[in-house]
């Protein structure tokens, strides 16, 4: 939004109102009276175009020097007065003597070199630029001091352009007008480039075509058998099938039947031993099995839901 640089016969009438609003109702603590006004932005944007052959110069002088540097540029009005456009058709460097963070001029030098050009030039410098190297592009008091010294000597129908940039491509922008009392600054301004015939627009326009951005995919897993249809575990019958229990069960189970068999068919204990240390380990080694089997089929319990050791065959390591 630009905003007004003069102070018009309305805008004089509007501040002395709002003065005497505050003037009636202010109560002073300490004897002094302060008084802003503001007002309203204006709905403006401004375009610059560069020339090429301008640009080049200009971004040249960024570029190279690792100092600051300072140029002025000639400029002049768009055709068409409805519209807010300026032209810079060429940059000149005048004598000055440079710092890390500033540029001075001597005046003599400075006014020889200034007088040295023809009319044509001399009536239409009217940009300065400088750089401000690899700081921030914020103008600093003697940049404002300088804006203001050069804004007194315009007449009323003049403009002039204020610019700073920076190697970072970062700039600051300000466009008087008095002519149209509009100050323009670098969030209203656009900056663009004219096809003069040097012919830079047209490379970088067509390098543009040949120069793409690599794209980058990311390859999906959705849906991944690897994962969803593994059946290593689910189906695994080392463990579902497991067969330990009725595998010794079925042990003992033959052990019991084969001695029944043999009660049965006596009635009562037989009398004759084929031999004392025979005899005495196998019966060692029935009441062994028997002893076994009833600790297993005590503590076997398949719907034993809080149990998560229960289908093997015991309730816990302790429970014996």
């Amino acid at each position: 939004m630009a905003k007004v640089i003069k102070l018009t016969p309305d805008c004089i009438e509007e501040v002395r109102k709002a003065f005497e609003e505050a003037l009636s109702s202010v109560k002073l603590s300490d004897g002094k009276i302060s008084f802003t006004k503001s007002f309203g932005n204006v709905k403006h944007e401004a375009t610059v175009y560069f020339t090429e052959l301008a640009w080049l110069k200009m971004q040249t002088l960024i570029r190279e020097f690792d100092k600051e540097v300072a140029w002025h540029g000639v400029a002049k009005r768009g055709e068409d007065a409805s519209k807010d456009e300026y032209y810079i058709t060429d940059i000149l460097v005048y004598p000055q003597e440079v710092t890390g963070a500033t540029v001075n001029t001597d005046q003599e030098k400075y006014q020889t070199w200034l007088m040295s050009h023809d009319d044509a030039v001399f009536n239409n410098i009217r940009m300065q630029g400088h750089s401000h190297v690899n700081m921030s592009t914020t103008p600093s008091s003697v940049d404002t001091s300088l804006y203001d010294r050069i804004l007194d000597q315009l007449d009323d129908d003049m403009f002039y352009i204020f610019m700073i940039w920076n190697k970072k491509g970062e700039k600051t922008i300000k466009i008087y007008d008095l002519a149209k009392n509009l100050l323009f600054e670098t969030d209203d301004c656009k900056v663009k480039i004219l096809d003069d015939g040097t012919g830079v627009e047209k490379f970088l326009s067509n390098a543009k075509e040949m120069v793409k951005d690599k794209v980058y995919t990311t390859p999906s897993y959705k849906g991944y058998s690897g994962y969803t249809g593994y059946s290593g575990y689910t189906g695994y019958s080392g463990y579902s099938g497991y067969d330990g229990y009725s595998s010794f069960n079925s042990s003992s189970a033959k052990s019991e039947k084969k001695g029944e068999q043999k009660s049965t068919s006596t009635g009562k204990q037989d009398g004759k031993r084929k031999g004392k240390r025979k005899g005495a380990k196998e019966a060692m080694n029935n009441a062994s099995n028997d002893t076994q089997m009833t600790i297993y089929n005590s503590h076997f319990d398949d719907d034993d839901s809080d149990n998560p050791y229960s289908a093997f065959g015991w309730r816990d390591e302790y429970s014996y």
